[in-house]
């Protein structure tokens, strides 16, 4: 990873980045807060540790403006002696961690690996929704050939589709199907993907559907179809303003909920402490605070009360009788949305709402 160390002290800065140059990371300094400023300004960065305490600005005015600059930019606080609570003010600011000196290399280590992990997560987890991971998936498919159409009357194919099939009033098989006929679709969906590795199957206006089988037989549909892409390591692509449509691969909303907070509980989940937090929590049931700290999912009680904060804010945890935490109901979703895309490189299905 390419690394910021912004420290003024002269002899922790160079030893810092000298190990970490030995753990293959590409590393540039700063040797006060200015310096730190103007180099994030001109550069970017994976990671950036920065020194809480340093002449002509310090490490939280530079956290505040990569946070304006280079706000992927993952922020890790150096912390001395009685800056404890400024550093957990930071992480409230943006900062993902801290660790304090004199450095222990081993805990920072497993710091860095956390920023990887978590932008393994984001990128994994950002495929709900996406548009853009949409448009990936379908390009891709473009090239291998491997881009099947299912449309309605009034939808239209991707650029590229190397085979349609039609939905509409009169069925003139093999490529236009009636409502009724979806047994015959199937068969002509299911021909396809046998001989198709990594199918990509757009289906857009299923509104006749509906209107002859009802909501739930066309969800078991989309359930259906999204197995079988599944089975061949492929993934549907639903055109849908409905978000519902997801609700049998975990990714049903309840009312007045909306895709935005599922999409935030997401953001927090990528954190691998408070995946791991919430994991715990939930395979367990409700837990007092002493039960989570024995875990060990974080090496201070400062660090485990921020993210626990964080996940009651993010409406991931609430507490319950005798303080203790436990997972909502719209966590609960979140999670098993987690789950369901841990198990695979890609999603088997996706919302394409444009």
């Amino acid at each position: 990873m390419r690394i910021l160390v912004a420290d003024d002290d002269t002899t922790l800065r160079e030893e810092l980045a000298a190990l970490l140059r030995e753990d293959g990371h590409a590393i540039v300094t700063a040797a006060d807060g200015r310096e730190a400023l103007r180099t994030v300004e001109r550069e970017s960065f994976d990671v950036a540790l920065l020194d809480l305490r340093m002449p002509k600005a310090t490490g939280l005015e530079v956290l505040h403006r990569l946070r304006v600059v280079r706000p992927e930019t993952a922020v890790v606080m150096i912390t001395g002696e009685g800056t404890i609570d400024a550093a957990v003010e930071a992480l409230k600011g943006g900062a993902i961690d801290f660790v304090e000196k004199p450095y222990e290399l081993e805990a920072l280590r497993r710091t860095l690996l956390m920023v990887q992990e978590e932008r393994a997560a984001r990128a994994l987890l950002g495929a709900v929704g996406s548009e853009t991971i949409v448009s990936d998936i379908l390009s891709e498919a473009v090239k291998r050939t491997a881009l099947l159409a299912v449309l309605g009357p009034a939808a239209k194919p991707p650029s590229g589709t190397n085979l349609i099939l039609r939905i509409a009033h009169e069925g003139r098989p093999p490529y236009v199907f009636a409502p009724g006929q979806l047994y015959h679709l199937n068969a002509a969906i299911e021909d396809y993907l046998k001989d198709v590795e990594r199918p990509v199957v757009y289906a857009d206006d299923l509104s006749l559907i509906e209107a002859v089988h009802g909501r739930e037989d066309l969800r078991a549909w989309i359930r259906h179809m999204s197995g079988k892409c599944a089975a061949k390591g492929g993934t549907l692509v639903l055109r849908s303003p409905d978000a519902t449509l997801a609700a049998d691969s975990g990714l049903d909303l309840e009312p007045g909920a909306s895709t935005e907070d599922l999409q935030g509980m997401l953001e927090s989940l990528a954190n691998p402490i408070r995946r791991a937090v919430v994991g715990h929590v939930f395979a367990s049931g409700p837990v007092a605070y002493s039960g989570i700290l024995k875990r060990n999912f974080v090496d201070s009680s400062s660090k485990l009360s921020f993210h626990l904060q964080k996940l009651q804010s993010d409406g991931l945890l609430t507490k319950v009788d005798a303080g203790r935490y436990a997972v909502t109901e719209a966590g609960r979703r979140a999670w098993h949305v987690v789950l369901a895309l841990s198990d695979r490189k890609a999603p088997s299905l996706l919302i394409s709402r444009s």
